[in-house]
């Protein structure tokens, strides 16, 4: 005691803890973590594993926010099952996926990496990628919780009451334990009520084991325990190492990453008795149990749970050609038709030329490195020039960032031009208006790039915006395209919304989000009709001004019970795109004739909603079923709607089909009481609302079940 413990040299790998020998001198292996929000990173060094200067390819899928529009669970476990098989390739055993914290306000930073605004909606997509995930490797599902502001995240304190806590910050990551069978947790940097995620009990035991029946094990977020990120040369005063340990141990943190500076005193508190081997074991044995479960215990055998059909070569993933198509296809099904005037799109036949423009936006990074492709050069501080009109944006730079082979990227010139030549037709590009003058119709890509939107550690602004405006004269570029009175699309490639003062100016606009290395092709093949539209928003896109304060101040925020399309309902305010929207080449409409199975149902039951679909045009389409419940006696604080169901349906030319989405009673719960209360399925009337989106006006199928 007394004496400050330096890191062990095996954990200046920040991304695999240490190895174990054991006495029979067979080793433990240690995890090899990698982060993987839309593909696997193998841009982040690791000791024992291959790594090539400005390679270490793999598959970039959309971001998850793109993947969220989609609402497609199969397409989002076929996401997981390729990122989990490229893990395996590259010898790695934990996956930092699903991210899924809440977005709660569009300047989060990072709010590419999750699904979206609605806690429902979260829940699903993350337990599918997990099950997907995990058909391989261990899934870690992060950052619990309430983990919503990125600039000083470690010292941001998330002041929320108890109902807010379990429904709105936490009940996706029940959805992810249930459902899902999520083999880790990672705690968040932030404070909750003043106590550190990685030190709370009433977090860690009682809410994620005792609440959600969690038995996987959880780990710290990286540098997230108190003092983490400010070590003194490696060490830690003991005496508060030693302290926080206990604290951490006893609140149920089974591993802290990717130092133990303050693990580093689990001896010394086992010996003073503030700790027993009990609690060790307990830990340790929690680790164990999921190393054992998913084949990653002993270093002298193979990894992961079946044969992978990837492998690693030279640092990058090799013989991945059916995850790039897949990747395709989810860029495809994720981007969003927001308006399409008088059919402007598709492109029509006719038009001889076609210019695709967009602005040369130079941004700069730090301690990380640029996206393969694009024009970056420094070493500490970097500095990129993106071209929009040639160069795909595949998202942030920080912890999720994917390197894309470019030999394999496609970016929206050359999509437009390969899908332009096969219909003998001319492609024009250029940074600004007077490029597009002499075309016949013009697509304006537009947006942010990895400098303007992202985690903390990779932009000196700290990663969150402070604006929803397209930086740069943006929209100055839009209005000189418009000036030119020619068909024109806009596309917006961002992690989120924006503002678009022009919209009503403009006759198409696309939300493309980051949509992955194969985005220039899906969106020409869009744009063309090759492909339809399907994706819906995930969020709710409003006016900056109606949105709620992002922070309260520099490092509390106050998590309010209502965000998203919720907070809109609650405040009667009408976004300029509601939850949901999304618009096709086909036309679908719903049958009359809602059925709900029977008039009443138990609270332990599923409660069948069946409506006809029926695609009213010559294109084959899909089209989302949207489920909201409401609670029309309740006299607890509930939303006017929320979501319990989604499906998506692909229907033939003038296809009729019947779907049912399941609403499971128990999902109907909300949080009633204190730290201390307990979830309840009211016993009353619960109004079904179904239709195209959560505008009201669009659930034009409204239906009651009685619940017992």
């Amino acid at each position: 005691q007394g004496v400050p413990k330096p890191i062990p040299s095996a954990y200046v790998d920040i991304q695999r803890s240490e190895d174990v020998t054991l006495l029979d001198d067979r080793e433990v292996r240690g995890y090899f973590y990698r982060d993987a929000a839309r593909g696997v990173n193998l841009d982040a060094r690791q000791e024992e594993r291959e790594y090539v200067e400005g390679q270490n390819f793999a598959t970039t899928f959309p971001v998850a926010s793109a993947r969220g529009a989609s609402f497609d669970l199969k397409l989002e476990y076929d996401i997981g099952v390729a990122i989990g098989d490229e893990t395996v390739a590259s010898e790695n055993t934990v996956l930092l996926a699903p991210c899924m914290n809440i977005l709660r306000h569009p300047y989060w930073g990072r709010s590419q990496e999750t699904y979206g605004e609605d806690v429902f909606h979260l829940g699903r997509m993350a337990s599918a990628l997990t099950a997907g995930l995990q058909t391989h490797v261990a899934a870690c599902a992060k950052h619990f919780a309430a983990n919503n502001v990125e600039l000083d995240r470690d010292r941001q304190d998330a002041r929320l009451d108890e109902q807010t806590l379990r429904e709105i910050y936490g009940r996706h990551f029940e959805m992810v334990v249930e459902d899902g069978g999520v083999a880790c947790v990672m705690a968040a940097y932030n404070n909750i009520n003043g106590v550190k995620s990685t030190q709370s009990r009433h977090l860690l035991t009682e809410i994620l084991r005792d609440d959600f029946g969690f038995q996987g094990f959880v780990i710290s977020d990286w540098w997230a325990m108190p003092g983490d990120q400010g070590p003194n040369n490696g060490v830690l005063d003991p005496g508060i190492a030693l302290s926080q340990t206990i604290e951490a141990v006893q609140a149920g943190l089974d591993l802290e990453v990717p130092w133990t500076l303050n693990f580093n005193q689990l001896d010394e508190a086992v010996a003073q008795g503030m700790l027993t081997a009990n609690d060790i074991n307990v830990a340790a044995g929690r680790v164990i149990r999921q190393k054992m479960r998913f084949k990653a215990l002993y270093a002298d055998q193979p990894i992961g749970l079946q044969p992978t059909t990837t492998r690693l070569s030279q640092g990058s993933i090799a013989n991945n050609d059916a995850h790039i198509e897949l990747a395709r296809q989810a860029a495809v099904k994720s981007m969003v038709l927001l308006k399409n005037d008088a059919g402007t799109l598709p492109i029509r036949p006719g038009m001889g030329t076609i210019a695709v423009i967009g602005p040369q936006r130079t941004y700069n990074l730090q301690s990380t490195t640029g996206q393969p492709g694009v024009a970056c050069s420094g070493i500490n501080v970097i500095t990129c020039t993106a071209n929009f009109a040639t160069e795909i944006m595949v998202g942030d730079r920080g912890s999720s960032r994917v390197n894309p082979d470019p030999a394999k990227t496609i970016g929206p010139l050359a999509g437009m031009t390969a899908e332009a030549t096969e219909r003998g037709l001319t492609v024009v590009s250029g940074n600004n208006a007077a490029a597009a003058q002499a075309a016949d119709f013009v697509v304006l890509m537009v947006g942010l790039t990895a400098g303007d939107e992202g985690e903390e550690y990779a932009l000196a602004s700290g990663g969150d915006r402070a604006s929803l405006t397209l930086p740069g004269n943006q929209d100055q570029l839009v209005r000189d395209v418009i000036a030119l009175e020619k068909p024109m699309v806009v596309v917006i490639e961002a992690g989120g919304i924006v503002n678009m003062p022009w919209l009503a100016d403009v006759p198409a606009v696309v939300m493309a989000w980051y949509p992955g290395q194969q985005g220039g092709l899906a969106l020409a093949q869009l744009l063309f009709g090759e492909e339809n539209f399907s994706a819906k928003l995930p969020v709710s896109w409003a006016e900056e001004g109606d949105h709620p304060p992002f922070k309260d101040s520099a490092e509390v925020t106050t998590m309010n019970y209502f965000l998203g399309y919720r907070y809109f309902d609650q405040n009667d305010i009408e976004p300029i795109f509601p939850f949901g929207h999304g618009l096709s080449y086909s036309s679908f409409s719903y049958g009359e004739n809602l059925q709900l199975g029977c008039p009443s149902a138990e609270k332990d039951s599923v409660i069948p909603v069946t409506v006809e679909v029926t695609n009213d045009s010559d294109v084959a389409g899909e089209e989302v079923v949207f489920v909201f419940a409401g609670f029309p006696n309740t006299t607890a604080r509930r939303s006017e709607k929320e979501l319990k169901g989604f499906q998506k349906v692909a229907l033939g030319p003038r296809e009729t089909k019947s779907v049912t989405v399941f609403i499971r009673a128990r999902d109907l719960k909300y949080w009633q009481g204190d730290a201390n209360g307990t979830w309840v399925v009211e016993s009353g009337p619960v109004d079904i609302m179904v239709g195209k989106s959560g505008a009201d006006a669009d659930l034009t199928l409204r239906g009651q079940v009685n619940v017992l």
